[in-house]
């Protein structure tokens, strides 16, 4: 199958098109500057401001992969340009470039934040309401132009040389430097999904909705139903690695709507489970 992916620059964009490129997909890449290391299996094609629709037609793929975007866990007034840009407006326009071109499958990729306590629409932050409204204007394309869409929404994730400074990465510098760091409580749960399972996620994704018929929408969780404490996490993160972390636990306040338990209201992807257990995929010795 012939697959457009963007954000094959990110983290689990590449991880991504790897997977999608091991199961025998053709797999075409979105990049918008020139990147000096090039997978020889992928099609690299350079976005400008006025070629996505030329893209396309040329391109003619069977199914979009949409992962791409900007994430801030906190936004300042001239983020919101960024954002709005980012996660609305790019889409947006690759949607009517897909349907002036008659390619009307997309997978997109959601956040579990756009479910504040486990509510159907609640916004963690300024990033899930980008995220939500773009699956309201995906819905238009569905109603009127006949897409079909499966929406993935990702908890938190990691996995090998992971780079975003994210939680697994605070965990690793604080074991190396020995580094005494302030965190709050650490109360909040977290439900933490290795990349590896996330791609398998997207594979079966894509085979799901080739088989379905056009104005198909529906959207899945990309969750273990296992979540942890912080605090039990620092310690499995302890046991595996053995070593000790100086973590002074309630040395600052929760941030404005931290999220104290992962949303549990979505349908789990047909077909799929977590497969990498915690214990296992959280030792450095699997990650570098």
């Amino acid at each position: 199958m012939k697959i457009l992916l963007t954000g094959v620059t990110g983290y689990i964009g590449n991880a991504v098109m790897k997977y999608l490129l091991s199961q025998g997909h053709e797999v075409h890449g979105l990049v918008r500057r020139e990147i000096q290391v090039l997978n020889p299996e992928l099609h690299y094609h350079l976005l400008t401001d006025d070629n996505l629709k030329s893209l396309i037609g040329f391109i003619k793929p069977d199914c979009v992969v949409h992962i791409a975007s900007l994430f801030l866990a906190a936004h300042k007034y001239e983020d919101i340009h960024n954002l709005i840009s980012s996660n609305i407006l790019f889409p947006t326009q690759l949607l009517e470039a897909m349907a002036e071109n008659g390619v009307t499958r997309l997978i997109n990729t959601g956040t579990s934040w756009q479910h504040y306590d486990s509510e159907e629409y609640n916004p963690v932050n300024l990033y899930a309401a980008t995220k939500q409204s773009f699956e309201d204007i995906v819905k238009y394309y569905v109603m009127a132009k006949g897409f079909s869409c499966i929406t993935l929404k990702i908890y938190d994730s990691y996995g090998p040389s992971d780079s975003r400074g994210k939680l697994i990465s605070l965990l690793d510098r604080l074991a190396k430097t020995q580094e005494k760091l302030d965190m709050s409580p650490g109360e909040q749960m977290i439900d933490l999904i290795h990349i590896d399972d996330i791609c398998r996620a997207y594979g079966i994704a894509v085979d799901m909705l080739c088989k379905q018929s056009e104005s198909y929408i529906t959207s899945f969780g990309l969750y273990s139903e296992n979540a942890v404490s912080l605090k039990e996490l620092a310690k499995i993160y302890e046991s595996a690695n053995q070593c000790q972390l100086n973590i002074n636990w309630g040395g600052r306040e929760y941030r404005e709507r931290e999220v104290m338990h992962p949303a549990n209201n979505l349908m789990i992807l047909p077909g799929w489970k977590p497969e990498i257990p915690l214990e296992e995929g959280i030792k450095l010795s699997n990650r570098y």
